[in-house]
């Protein structure tokens, strides 16, 4: 792997993507909610009618994995009212299950008590040591089977790996109709279709860019504590929550950014290595034509062989 080192005095924690579009092109963004995050879709102004599409397909997807609404598939599985699955909820349950072993459990899938008890989004107070311990054995995606189907008890969560999915799903119905120059953000989860040189923000000063690269048909998923979190006596309490040990994950990392064919692998394999700190970017290794940029908390920056020459990486510093 290649280290490459920045000036601490740099804000160097990636929170999204800019796209840095011409000013003369003729694009139109759509938009619409879904997965607990704001979508948007923005493609040429000749495709309106395809991108309108894509958001209903949106509102399909959510109806098979949201966790929340009572209407959704996966809701009915973890209430224990079906054991029938979709087409897609067995791909992603597929694919899920052997990247929770290829992790050994760094990534699992059955936190949903987990995710349930900290409540990132309303909590003000961490739970109890008492509150957690009581919810680790309720964890472990070993006991969930596809063949025959059982949770085994567990109830899934599959905030890290669906919203991949769908945009994977979306990429692909673009493609069918031959749309080009598409931009697919499922709330930081983006899909290209084309070529774009993309900025990446410092969270520090969201107007400061950190760094350059150069996309083409990939996608490229970041992963972080700075997302969704609060405060708490002088500690940040975050959203991504190590199954190992009911804890908000201790990582050394500030940021981890994948970049892949795959829209799903880089959803999972950004949070997994956000877990797992620099010796989780290894996993990169096990899909095709996946790399990352990690950015530790000490101000390091970490990527896969290659990565600045690949994707054409521009330190920007506020200096320039």
């Amino acid at each position: 792997m290649k280290k490459v080192f920045l000036p601490l005095l740099i804000a160097i924690i990636l929170l999204s993507v800019v796209f840095l579009l011409k000013s003369g092109d003729k694009r139109q963004t759509v938009h619409t909610y879904a997965f607990d995050t704001v979508i948007n879709i923005t493609a040429p102004k000749k495709a309106a009618s395809l991108s309108g599409e894509a958001l209903d397909l949106c509102q399909k997807y959510e109806d098979v994995f949201s966790r929340t609404s009572e209407k959704s598939e996966l809701y009915a599985l973890n209430a224990g009212k079906t054991t029938m699955l979709s087409d897609d909820m067995q791909k992603v349950l597929d694919f899920s299950l052997s990247f929770c072993a290829l992790t050994d459990g760094a990534f699992d899938i059955s936190v949903a008590p987990l995710t349930s008890l900290w409540n990132i989004k309303e909590r003000t107070v961490p739970p109890t040591q008492k509150e957690i311990e009581s919810v680790l054995p309720l964890i472990g995606y070993e006991e969930i089977t596809l063949s025959p189907f059982s949770l085994g008890g567990r109830q899934l969560d599959l905030g890290a790996v669906a919203k991949g999915y769908v945009a994977d799903k979306l990429t692909d119905f673009f493609r069918k109709n031959n749309a080009e120059d598409v931009i697919i953000d499922l709330g930081g989860n983006v899909a290209l279709i084309g070529e774009f040189c993309v900025g990446i923000r410092s969270p520090f000063n969201p107007e400061e860019l950190f760094a350059k690269i150069t996309l083409k048909d990939k996608s490229a998923v970041t992963s972080g504590a700075y997302q969704r979190y609060f405060d708490y006596d002088g500690k940040r309490y975050h959203h991504i929550l190590d199954p190992r040990t009911g804890e908000c994950a201790n990582s050394p990392l500030a940021s981890v950014t994948v970049i892949s064919p795959s829209s799903m692998h880089a959803d999972a394999l950004s949070t997994a290595i956000y877990i797992l700190g620099e010796e989780g970017l290894s996993l990169c290794s096990n899909f095709a034509d996946t790399d990352a940029l990690l950015i530790t908390q000490d101000g390091e920056v970490i990527t896969t062989d290659g990565f600045k020459e690949k994707y054409k990486l521009e330190l920007v510093s506020d200096n320039e």
